[in-house]
């Protein structure tokens, strides 16, 4: 009898833990057709968070390094090609949104006084838009060196904030590469930072996804006079700040 009833237990067992697994099965496919019907927008808030995030700590970075060293640090990238052209990896909403200027006269001075005395033209290749694209660092020379500047009056705003600029401002923007001073060991980056993309179109091997600086000249009592006005992020959707980072992954 016990024989008997330990094989019909067994059998029900059997039969039991085959409806569970299907059932569990079942429900595993209901989940994950859930979550990819909301992944492209969770990914999308998780690049915005995460960026915002590490434009600060980047930002956040070189102040200290200014406070302690009295230098914002020097050659970063420049984000243009040797020849002072902007460099086709930036993503087109970012070309949109910048121009390649002359260093003017004073400006060179302004910028010396923080400490950013050099920059690295870029390198284009097939499969590498932000790794291995830094060129060896020039000196910034005004009137005859090349630099990036932000023309965009959303994202000047947002970096801004309640700072009122003086007479001819300019902004001047670089990108945290690998060879800028304030990188490497015994400095206080480690590394220069890459950026997670929300999507295709900022996959680091394809647009150049370090992160940012600005620094803003304008001529304050006479007298050009550099300033550090705080981190970037380039984006498909063009230049994005801390702020305008959080606005949109709060929905604003």
């Amino acid at each position: 009898m016990n024989v008997l009833l330990t094989n019909a237990r067994k059998r029900s067992l059997k039969g039991l833990t085959l409806i569970e697994l299907v059932v569990v099965l079942a429900i595993l496919v209901a989940l994950v057709g859930l979550v990819l019907a909301f992944f492209p927008g969770l990914l999308s808030k998780a690049s915005k968070s995460t960026s915002a995030s590490s434009i600060q700590d980047v930002a956040r970075a070189v102040s200290i390094n200014f406070t302690t060293s009295q230098t914002y640090g020097t050659g970063y990238d420049s984000l243009l090609t040797v020849g002072g052209t902007t460099y086709g990896s930036l993503t087109t909403a970012v070309q949109a949104q910048v121009l390649a200027a002359t260093v003017a006269v004073g400006d060179d001075t302004a910028l010396a006084t923080l400490g950013l005395t050099s920059l690295r033209p870029l390198t284009a290749t097939a499969t590498d838009a932000t790794f291995n694209v830094s060129g060896p660092a020039a000196p910034i020379v005004g009137g005859t060196s090349k630099a990036l500047t932000i023309t965009s009056a959303p994202v000047i705003t947002s970096l801004l904030g309640n700072y009122t600029p003086g007479l001819v401002p300019t902004y001047y923007v670089v990108g945290v590469g690998k060879g800028a001073s304030v990188v490497g060991t015994g400095q206080i980056l480690q590394d220069a930072p890459v950026r997670a993309g929300a999507n295709a179109l900022e996959n680091p091997t394809t647009s150049y996804q370090r992160y940012g600086l600005v620094f803003l000249v304008d001529t304050v009592s006479g007298a050009r006079t550099g300033h550090f006005l705080g981190g970037v992020a380039f984006t498909a959707t063009g230049i994005a700040t801390a702020e305008s980072n959080l606005q949109q992954y709060y929905g604003n």
